[in-house]
């Protein structure tokens, strides 16, 4: 795939007169600069607003699932800790479900637009790179 897209870059060159050699080097780093870039996009914008979006998604899971299984009333043996409330199991799991759906809610759209904006960002560098090549 990346193979075919930086055909296409150096087909594109080729036909408005870039010489062949130079319009691969080109295309290359505009490929490299994108995909590093990108990569580096993604981890700057999704990181942070995951761990917060995990922060919010436990803290409102662990409510949720504690109020549910205090609701019961039970107890619930767990090996080697003993046992606990059916309270407390419903607000561990509520928050364990709770803060993996709060960083996936937020933290995948923040990366892809981090990622969006980083590839660009690292193609036009990796263009200038390319071009200043002889």
């Amino acid at each position: 795939m990346a193979a075919g897209a930086e055909a296409q870059v150096a087909t594109a060159l080729d036909s408005i007169g870039i010489p062949a050699g130079r319009s691969d080097r080109v295309s290359g780093a505009t490929l490299a600069g994108a995909g590093i870039g990108g990569a580096a996009g993604a981890v700057v914008a999704g990181a942070p607003v995951a761990a917060a979006g995990a922060v919010v998604g436990g803290l409102i899971g662990g409510t949720i699932g504690g109020i549910a299984g205090a609701a019961l009333g039970t107890v619930i043996p767990v090996p080697i800790i003993g046992t606990i409330t059916s309270g407390v199991a419903g607000t561990a799991l509520g928050a364990a479900a709770g803060a993996a759906a709060g960083a996936a809610v937020v933290g995948i759209p923040a990366a892809a637009v981090g990622a969006i904006a980083g590839g660009t960002v690292g193609a036009g560098f990796g263009a200038g790179v390319g071009v200043g090549q002889s």
